[in-house]
């Protein structure tokens, strides 16, 4: 099993890297679902944590539609990624028919020039899954997170199973959305899937902020064992 963590701030990718996570997904903003990360974060976290690193490429919270200009200061991100040595990247581009925007996603990856993307959870916006699907194992992506359209993998995980049953050989399902250490066994096992993604979020009352905890990553990982 690999147990991705999506960390929002440095203190998650320690607690992330202590707690035995297998990769770690780095964002900021995590009230509005995660924005790109400073230049200064991703470079310390690739320099000082040992573990796969993956950058959330979005410019701003709400749709996945973008602008002309948006998706120039995603390319920016991307290009900053490459030098900076990041191993993966991690967006996801719709239409305004809320189908996978093929031109936007194309013009992205063809930018990125590495097989290691996940396609997120815009996919769970899109108006027709099995559709979207093939259009982004079309595009080369190497698995999607994804809740199964739901508002999280606990209403979910019957999709990702029928999609994982379907096209599983063809690209990776990973569950992502209101993963716990309580229920992400249960949801692996169900849906079939050797992936999962969590954030193992604490609330600091002192910061008045969310933290991955070591223990919550502990918990999640040694569930599976």
């Amino acid at each position: 099993m690999v147990v991705e963590i999506a960390c929002n701030q440095w203190i998650s990718c320690v607690n992330a890297y202590l707690g035995g996570a297998n990769r770690i997904e780095l964002f900021e903003n995590l009230p509005d679902g995660g924005c790109t990360p400073s230049y200064g974060m991703i470079q310390k976290v690739k320099e000082e944590i040992q573990l796969p690193l993956y950058v959330m490429i979005r410019p701003r919270g709400g749709d996945f539609i973008y602008t002309s200009d948006e998706l120039n200061l995603m390319l920016r991100d991307i290009s900053i990624c490459k030098t900076l040595g990041v191993d993966g990247i991690v967006f996801g581009v719709l239409n305004k028919d809320l189908q996978v925007d093929l031109d936007a996603c194309k013009l992205l990856l063809d930018t990125w020039q590495n097989p290691n993307v996940t396609f997120h959870r815009a996919f769970d916006q899109t108006n027709n899954m099995l559709e979207s699907i093939e259009k982004i194992i079309q595009l080369g992506f190497q698995r999607i997170l994804t809740s199964g359209g739901k508002e999280n993998v606990d209403y979910g995980k019957e999709t990702i199973k029928t999609l994982q049953n379907q096209y599983g050989n063809d690209i990776i399902l990973m569950p992502g959305g209101g993963v716990t250490p309580a229920n992400g066994r249960s949801i692996s096992n169900i849906c079939g899937t050797n992936e999962i993604h969590a954030t193992c979020k604490t609330f600091d009352n002192n910061k008045q902020t969310y933290f991955s905890s070591i223990q919550c990553v502990q918990n999640l990982v040694t569930s599976f064992f």
